[in-house]
């Protein structure tokens, strides 16, 4: 479905939460950025936009002024939202909520050697909330990527392997 699959791409690569992906604007992606004023906390953030979600965007119709649009050109409610990401799931098997993109995306930036401040920089989030979130990440990913920085600084190599 092309309006679930981007809005799970909104919601997963911007970690943002549902009211901010609804007010999202076309207006707001421009510069290789997406602009988001954080209905929250009023926290400005100005994301990159992942090579995926960037791909997602350009393939999706431009017919409102938001990018997620409800009938017509109205734009689409964060309780509509819901009820669609919540049915696409139930239908599937699965039970979902959406804030969970949030913190799945917070704990992939983690692995993948992201810094709290830079995590925090893409969702907006005090630093002790990317901590409290970070207690899910998976400590195998993580422990596998100690191992490789710090033979990487013994041996001088990236991948850590002695030549």
């Amino acid at each position: 479905d092309a309006e679930v699959r981007l809005a799970v791409h909104l919601l997963y690569y911007t970690a943002q939460r549902i009211g901010d992906v609804v007010s999202m604007r076309w207006s707001d992606v421009r510069d290789g950025r997406i602009h988001v004023v954080q209905e929250k906390t009023g926290t400005t953030v100005e994301i990159p936009l992942h090579h995926a979600l960037a791909e997602e965007l350009a393939r999706a119709p431009r017919r409102a002024l938001t990018i997620l649009a409800g009938r017509g050109s109205a734009p689409r409610t964060r309780g509509r939202l819901r009820q669609l990401l919540q049915a696409f799931a139930r239908d599937r098997g699965f039970k979902v909520v959406p804030h969970g993109l949030r913190k799945n995306a917070v704990n992939a930036l983690l692995e993948a050697g992201c810094s709290a401040a830079e995590t925090a920089a893409i969702s907006g989030q005090s630093l002790q909330m990317v901590e409290h979130y970070a207690k899910l990440r998976s400590q195998k990913t993580l422990a596998e990527g100690a191992i490789l920085k710090w033979n990487a600084r013994r041996t001088g190599k990236p991948n850590g392997k002695p030549a």
